[in-house]
């Protein structure tokens, strides 16, 4: 699965050069250009990673990784922005960021951070932030709720772990047949069950079924 970018940038020529240039280096791209736009966003999809400009507007990339780090995403963050005191970019790393790179730069070489810091993201940490509650521990294949292990069974485990990943799209039973069998022998009647389980955990509600397709994580 391709690593997802959220890219906060209120220049459009720039907004859509990186989409361009990431998307043909193998990376699915978010573009937000207000900060507000990409808390919904966040809020909404995992991300692998946040390349944020510092000045845009509604909320800087500055106060918007502030609020992500407040509420226990520890996604990986590179500041992209003009300003090149020394004051602007201690706040950055003291908020939580992981990279800084000063405008006007080369995308060869943004391209080089990205791949470092993706790197170092993945050996430090595997968790991803479902809700305020709830985090998924993929290095661990725990369930966590407010720190507490739910002790998921390994099958629907995995299958959250695809539903949360592409959380609001729809994930079809061949998907999950791929997810949880892999080479073995399928057993689609278990799906149900491990749909029922997973509501049991977030609600009647969190898990739609499309019918003859497949379902989608709500939440």
């Amino acid at each position: 699965m391709l690593d997802k970018i959220l890219v906060l940038e209120d220049n459009q020529l720039l907004a859509e050069t990186l989409e361009e240039y990431l998307s043909d280096n193998n990376y699915m791209v978010k573009i937000a250009t207000r900060g507000e736009e990409a808390l919904n966003l966040c809020f909404n999809e995992h991300f692998n990673l946040f390349l944020l400009d510092v000045k845009v507007p509604d909320i800087s990339g500055f106060d918007f990784l502030k609020e992500m780090r407040s509420t226990g995403f520890n996604t990986p963050a590179i500041f992209l922005t003009s300003l090149r005191d020394k004051e602007s970019l201690q706040k950055g790393f003291e908020l939580g960021g992981d990279d800084y790179i000063k405008k006007p730069f080369e995308l060869d070489e943004l391209l080089y951070r990205v791949k470092a810091v993706l790197a170092r993201g993945k050996e430090v940490s595997d968790m991803i932030k479902i809700d305020k509650h709830f985090n998924l521990d993929k290095k661990r294949k725990r369930l966590l709720r407010d720190g507490i292990d739910l002790a998921l069974n390994l099958k629907d485990f995995e299958l959250l772990e695809l539903l949360v990943l592409d959380r609001g799209k729809v994930i079809t039973i061949e998907m999950i047949i791929d997810k949880l069998w892999k080479n073995e022998v399928a057993n689609i009647g278990s799906i149900r069950v491990y749909v029922t389980n997973l509501k049991k955990i977030f609600g009647k509600d969190s898990i739609s079924n499309i019918r003859g397709v497949g379902y989608r994580f709500e939440k």
